[in-house]
């Protein structure tokens, strides 16, 4: 007995040692790539520094400053709005479309679902560019099609205005990662038995009851990982905002990310870039466990 429980317990440390050897790579990339930047930008946010010449320790002097700072406030509330909007045109939305192509649509939608991933496979970068076509004010898709249906009093300079910028910006978003979401409820959707659906049906139970009684119950967990995953994106979006508009007209579209890099490669307030950033940080790992706790009180609150 004791020989075997040596031996299981070798057997152990051995399949421990080759497992750290596999993982010791990729614990090599994170600390290198991730963890080192974090720790030396929260220590940066101390200093000021203009990426060459030596840093020097203000102190609390960026913190007061960001404080203070209008625009950072600004852009901040801009992320909050895109965060708010993710949740219901990209998950909420995704949530219905995978419901309509597995309980609905049937094969065929899988011809569908491919459809919706083709924005996500796509860079980022193509789609900022292919949108700032579409929404060109002289030879753009979108003025083109509205002139053609009579309504050419709409068109306008979508990404050249203040008052459109922004919307038009969220409505990009909105179609590129919403095919992400609708893979990841395709995926909990189909989980759910379809005996449950049959008995609900045999109640007279139609999809609309089906939907809010049967499928938002069975893959909450789902939902809840999915509005984390889009609150975490959203306070940290950079590219498709940055292609598209730069942050312009006149901050009408600033996010954090990009006034953070106006102000670090622009301006070249590093020690100031990094205070952004570590606040950035801070905010979104508050915003996800505010967000994580409330959506776990609920799904407490329906007696699960």
């Amino acid at each position: 007995m004791a020989s075997g429980a040596a031996a299981a317990s070798s057997a152990v440390k051995r399949d421990s040692r080759y497992a750290l050897l596999f993982l010791l790579p990729t614990l090599i990339l994170v600390v290198g790539f991730v963890a080192y930047p974090v720790v030396y930008s929260s220590v940066l946010s101390f200093y000021s520094w203009n990426g060459t010449a030596t840093p020097v320790f203000v102190g609390l002097d960026n913190f007061l400053r960001l404080a203070g700072d209008g625009f950072f406030w600004a852009a901040l509330a801009r992320n909050l709005a895109v965060a708010a909007s993710a949740i219901v045109l990209q998950v909420l939305l995704a949530l219905v479309i995978a419901y309509c192509l597995v309980r609905i649509v049937g094969k065929i939608g899988r011809l569908f679902l491919f459809l919706y991933l083709v924005p996500v496979i796509v860079s980022e970068i193509c789609i900022g560019l292919l949108w700032r076509f579409i929404y060109n004010p002289y030879f753009g898709l979108l003025n083109a099609a509205l002139k053609a249906v009579g309504l050419q009093s709409l068109a306008t300079g979508w990404l050249g205005q203040s008052s459109t910028a922004f919307a038009a910006v969220v409505a990009v978003m909105s179609f590129t990662y919403l095919g992400l979401y609708v893979l990841l409820f395709v995926a909990a959707v189909r989980n759910v038995p379809d005996s449950i659906y049959e008995a609900a049906a045999l109640d007279g139970a139609g999809h609309f009851r089906s939907l809010f009684s049967i499928t938002v119950p069975m893959v909450w967990d789902s939902v809840r990982a999915n509005v984390m995953l889009c609150i975490i994106g959203s306070l940290k979006t950079f590219s498709l905002v940055f292609v598209l508009t730069n942050g312009g007209p006149n901050h009408a579209s600033e996010v954090v990310s990009t006034y953070l890099y106006k102000i670090g490669f622009s301006s070249f307030e590093m020690g100031y870039a990094a205070t952004i950033g570590f606040a950035q940080m801070l905010l979104t790992a508050i915003g996800a466990w505010i967000v994580f706790r409330g959506l776990r009180s609920s799904k407490a609150g329906k007696g699960d």
